[in-house]
C-alpha cells in the first residue's frame, strides 16, 4: 500500500511577501514564504518561534496586487541545519471567505500554469 496523505490542503511553492509580528507585538518582521496553501504558509524567520504561538500576518501577491491580513498560529517549526534559520509552518486561524476564495482561485491558477510543481 502507498504512504497515505496527511495533508488536508494541496500546497504550492511560491515565494510571497510577509510580513508578521508575534502576539502581543514588538516589531513586525519580514521574509517570504516558502509555499502557501488555503490552510496555512511556510516560511523562514531567523526567530524561534514556540508550537502555539500566534501572529498576525501581511501577505502580499504582487502579480494580482491582492494583499490581506491574517490571524495564525504557529504548528510546527525547525532549525534549517548548519543555519541559524527556522523553518515556520503556520494554519489559518478564522480567514475570510473572500481571501480563502482568492487563495483557492490563485492556488487552482498556480496548478494550471505550474503542473510540475505542486508539493505533496
Amino acid at each position: 500500500m502507498g504512504m497515505q496523505e496527511r495533508r488536508r490542503f494541496t500546497r504550492v511553492p511560491e515565494s510571497l511577501q510577509i510580513a508578521y509580528e508575534v502576539i502581543p507585538a514588538d516589531e513586525v518582521k519580514k521574509y517570504l514564504t516558502k509555499d502557501i496553501s488555503q490552510g496555512g504558509i511556510r516560511f523562514l524567520t531567523h526567530e524561534f518561534l514556540p508550537r502555539g504561538s500566534r501572529l498576525r500576518i501581511k501577505i502580499n501577491f504582487p502579480k494580482t496586487l491582492f494583499s490581506f491580513e491574517a490571524l495564525v498560529e504557529c504548528m510546527w517549526i525547525r532549525q534549517i541545519p548548519y543555519s541559524e534559520e527556522f523553518e515556520v509552518g503556520v494554519e489559518f486561524v478564522d480567514l475570510p471567505s473572500e481571501v480563502l476564495d482568492y487563495l483557492i482561485s490563485y492556488i487552482w491558477a498556480f496548478l494550471r500554469e505550474n503542473p510540475e510543481k505542486p508539493e505533496a
